[in-house]
């Protein structure tokens, strides 16, 4: 798709699902997987690269019983402040060269994306295809 068409000498990607089971602390885990240490307390994606996390279903984390999502507290952590905490030495943890895309199902989980996470995503709303735009994909697919 677009993410594989970027120049490889300037972009990587890196593809997450989130489902009802994510909670901050698995989703820093996914995401701390393709940085590198860098200098002092700088982490982030290998050589000059900027690392674009795409993250499927946004909005399917439980709510806890504020009513709020951890793992989306941990993105808006890192958005607001470009850092997030080491769990094991309670230091920071400076994340570079990284940028967030994001989709979610309209018809399951949240149906709300907090918003001051949301403020820092451009949004786009795709409607379902109609039936005859479903025919023309479906049978492309169907000739080969």
């Amino acid at each position: 798709g677009l993410l594989r068409s970027l120049p490889p000498d300037e972009f990587t990607f890196y593809a997450m699902n989130m489902s009802y089971y994510t909670d901050s602390s698995l989703l820093q885990a996914m995401m701390e997987n393709p940085l590198e240490k860098k200098a002092g307390k700088l982490f982030a994606p290998p050589g000059k690269l900027q690392l674009i996390y795409f993250i499927d279903d946004l909005n399917m984390p439980a709510l806890d019983k504020y009513n709020t999502q951890s793992a989306i507290e941990l993105m808006k952590e890192k958005q607001d402040y470009s850092h997030w905490w080491d769990r094991g030495k309670i230091t920071v943890k400076d994340i570079g060269n990284t940028q967030y895309m994001c989709c979610m199902n309209p018809t399951a989980g949240s149906f709300i994306v907090n918003p001051r996470l949301q403020r820092h995503f451009w949004t786009c709303a795709v409607p379902f295809p109609g039936q005859g735009a479903l025919q023309t994909i479906y049978s492309t697919f169907m000739k080969g």
